[in-house]
């Protein structure tokens, strides 16, 4: 069953649970195929919410996804193990992990709203890869690179945290904020990734570089080498978006989760001067698109529909909240505090 806005619903969908009014009369039963007067009639007894039956397809779609990303889950847990026990990484099983991953970003629809979900997994530093290779995969495609540069950038995206695993396990998962001591351990993971990989042979540069600098940032104040603009590499600067992107929208143990816009709002900040432009407008500009349709909870606590996303404010849409449209970009006071799954 699956909540939905009664502004983003269509005639033709089944009833999932009863609807009673104030009073507690029955007005519609569960399994109804919802009509253009049944609507009609929720708008006049301001009922803004009802569950339907999902589709199978959509059922079976996010079966899939879940399933492929569990396996991929448990093969990443089982290679930082054996990074932690100092056990060469074979190119096959990393690869595997990739391929399965490539097939879901050629669905692309439901691709971001399944990744919140899985989300509420509690295994970050391995969920983290996971979804950064997902990131770095959907970036590749959307920069039209060949699909040997997408599946290195998967790759990438793996292994570009695989440094961590040399880092004490009550650093890395230590409640509240680090010391500036532990913060300093911590900011060696990837040259401790960079010097694990690059003993092995079939790790491309670009693939180690994007483990040695993803946490660089253009205007030199990035990590561990304090590098600038043009010398960090190309890989990396994928990374850095995607390794952002999914820090900002998940549950750590020192910090909660924030919405996918105000990943993108900082994103788009982080794009002057830290981040490579080119790469982080592509991904707020396509990233944006894909909510479109979503239900999202403002900082009144109405609960509205995207309806429209301006390409030049892309983190201020236009919100339909019943009869009633919020332009964001004029609305300077609201924003949005979460999405709807």
């Amino acid at each position: 069953m699956l909540k939905i806005s009664i502004s983003s619903l269509n005639p033709g969908v089944k009833l999932g649970k009863d609807i009673y009014s104030y009073d507690g009369k029955l007005l519609l039963p569960k399994e109804t195929i919802i009509s253009q007067e049944h609507l009609d009639q929720f708008a006049r007894r301001n009922i803004t919410e009802v569950f339907i039956v999902e589709s199978s397809e959509r059922q079976q779609s996010d079966k899939r996804f879940e399933d492929v990303y569990i396996d991929c889950l448990e093969y990443v847990k089982a290679l930082m193990m054996q990074a932690r026990m100092g056990q060469t990484l074979a190119y096959k099983e990393i690869s595997d992990i990739v391929d399965m991953l490539m097939v879901q970003v050629f669905d692309q629809n439901d691709l971001f709203r399944q990744m919140r979900i899985m989300k509420e997994r509690d295994e970050y530093i391995y969920t983290h890869s996971v979804n950064v290779a997902l990131l770095c995969i959907l970036i590749g495609r959307w920069m039209k690179c060949e699909d040997v540069t997408v599946k290195e950038l998967g790759i990438a995206g793996i292994l570009h945290d695989i440094g961590n695993m040399q880092i004490p396990d009550e650093i890395l998962n230590k409640p509240g904020r680090l010391s500036a001591e532990e913060f300093e351990q911590i900011k060696r993971h990837p040259l401790l990734g960079y010097n694990m990989v690059n003993e092995y042979e079939w790790v491309k540069e670009s693939i180690a570089n994007a483990i040695l600098m993803h946490h660089e940032r253009a205007d030199g104040s990035g990590y561990p080498l304090g590098m600038k603009g043009y010398k960090i590499d190309f890989f990396a600067s994928v990374v850095a978006v995607a390794d952002l992107y999914d820090a900002i929208t998940s549950s750590r143990s020192y910090s909660s989760k924030a919405s996918p816009y105000t990943a993108v709002e900082i994103l788009w900040q982080e794009s002057f001067g830290k981040l490579d432009p080119r790469i982080a407008k592509v991904f707020y500009d396509k990233i944006t698109n894909f909510y479109v349709g979503n239900e999202v909870v403002l900082s009144n606590n109405e609960r509205g529909v995207v309806v429209f996303v301006d390409p030049s404010q892309p983190t201020r849409p236009i919100v339909m909240c019943g009869d009633k449209f919020y332009n964001l970009a004029l609305e300077r006071s609201l924003s949005i505090l979460d999405m709807v799954d």
